[in-house]
């Protein structure tokens, strides 16, 4: 019985996954003419880190983002994430990491995302040392 609910929920979250993937990539939404947002900003982990824990630490494991930008930025994927593809349909800039502060431009806005991140402080959280200082109270 155990294993059987597992598996539904194992396909649930497959099949979210699938329909995320189509409607970010395959089929990409674009905002409509009436919207006008002047920025975006963005809080996460890994899944939209633009360099932020590259900036505070200078090392992140390959690749890089090495494929989109042809030169290593710091990002925990191989090119564009979700929130490039977000900002691209709202006509905005790729958001710059707020913790590489150098050479950043925030007038449309700053990714606050870091991987490994957390919301509750490290300290509480076990194993301690295998997380991102820069928690949601940060």
């Amino acid at each position: 019985m155990e294993s059987l609910r597992m598996f539904k929920s194992t396909i649930s979250l497959s099949c979210f996954f699938m329909f995320l993937s189509y409607v970010t990539i395959l089929k990409p939404t674009y905002a409509s003419k009436e919207c006008d947002f002047p920025a975006i900003f963005n809080l996460g982990d890994s899944n939209s880190d633009t360099g932020a824990l590259a900036a505070a630490f200078n090392w992140t494991p390959p690749p890089y983002g090495e494929t989109f930008f042809h030169k290593p930025v710091g990002r925990f994927s191989d090119g564009r994430l979700i929130i490039d593809f977000i900002a691209k349909s709202l006509g905005l800039p790729f958001p710059s990491a707020y913790l590489n502060s150098l050479g950043a431009n925030f007038t449309n806005g700053a990714n606050f995302a870091s991987a490994g991140a957390t919301i509750r402080p490290p300290e509480t959280i076990i194993p301690v040392g295998i997380f991102s200082p820069f928690y949601l109270d940060v």
